[in-house]
Order: structure tokens, then sequence, then C-alpha cells
């Protein structure tokens, strides 16, 4: 293929990996947001940066979620100082299983442990994403990893008034 057809209609092909990998970008896009509301106007921002690049197959989904970054990050300064966007609460859909308190997290501890620990960035990409030094990346990673133990250990702590922890999971099962 000639470099020509590559970049012919990398639109289209930005479009449908897009559609193809929606579930996760969105919840790339909700990670950082904590807003449904505004991540499809990210995914619609991330896609336009993307308009007009070649798309590399090995690469795609690496460069699609980074793009979702960028524009979750952008659109979260944007409107850092807007009255109407309150932190909103944590709910299932914004937690995973091998971090479970993570939506608990303070924005910007939630934005470094997010981008350290699922998307595996490093210490400098991370710092250079958020606009920030690499030292205030390490004290918020370690601050994140800190509450992140503490709601752990406060969770495990609570009595279990559910009845059994199988129901919990037929109950997840459902949803």
């Amino acid at each position: 293929m000639t470099r020509a057809q590559h970049q012919a209609k990398p639109g289209g092909k930005w479009t449908a990996l897009f559609n193809e990998q929606r579930a996760t970008l969105t919840t790339v896009a909700e990670m950082l947001l904590l807003s449904g509301v505004a991540s499809g106007e990210v995914l619609e921002q991330a896609l336009t940066s993307l308009e007009g690049s070649p798309l590399r197959e090995t690469f795609g989904q690496i460069c699609a979620i980074r793009a979702v970054v960028k524009a979750a990050i952008a659109y979260k300064l944007k409107n850092a100082n807007c009255a109407s966007e309150a932190e909103a609460p944590v709910t299932p859909k914004h937690q995973f299983r091998r971090i479970p308190h993570v939506g608990m997290l303070p924005w910007p501890e939630r934005a470094v442990y997010f981008l350290r620990e699922v998307l595996r960035y490093s210490r400098r990409d991370t710092a250079l994403l958020l606009g920030m030094s690499d030292a205030n990346i390490d004290q918020l990673h370690k601050f994140a990893e800190k509450r992140i133990r503490y709601f752990s250990n406060a969770s495990s702590q609570l009595p279990d008034v559910s009845g059994s922890s199988q129901t919990l999971d037929r109950i997840a099962a459902w949803l």
C-alpha cells in the first residue's frame, strides 16, 4: 500500500475505529471526567483531532485512547472554574475491579492514578499531559494510593448487611 493510498480516507477509518471501540473510549473519558454528559463531546473532539492523520492498524487503539485522554483533560481544564460542574457521586460504572475506589479520588489524584496505573503512562508523560511537574505527579500518585488503601481497609471492616456475597454477585451480573 502506498502512502497516498494509506492516507486517502483516514477519517473514515478513524470513525470506524471509534465506533468499534466506543465502550472503551467512553470509559476512558468518563474516568477522567466523571460526567457522562461530556463524554460524547470529548469523543467527538478526539475524533476531530485525529482526522487527517494516518491510521496504522498496530497503533490505532493506542492513538485513539491518547486522543480521548488529551480531549478529556482539555475539557476538564476548560470547565474547571464552571460553577455548574460539581463532582459527580461515585457510581458503579466509574469503578474498576482492580481499583474499586478510584472514583472516590479528587480529580487530580484520579487523573494521575488512572494515567499511571490503568493506562501505564510514564511519570513524565503524565506530567506533560496534565501540565504538572514530575514531583507533583509523584506526590499525587502517592496520595491516591494511600486513599485507595484507606478506602479498601475501611470498606473491608464494614459489617456485611447484604446477606451474602453471592447475592451481590448475582445482582451485579444482572446489571
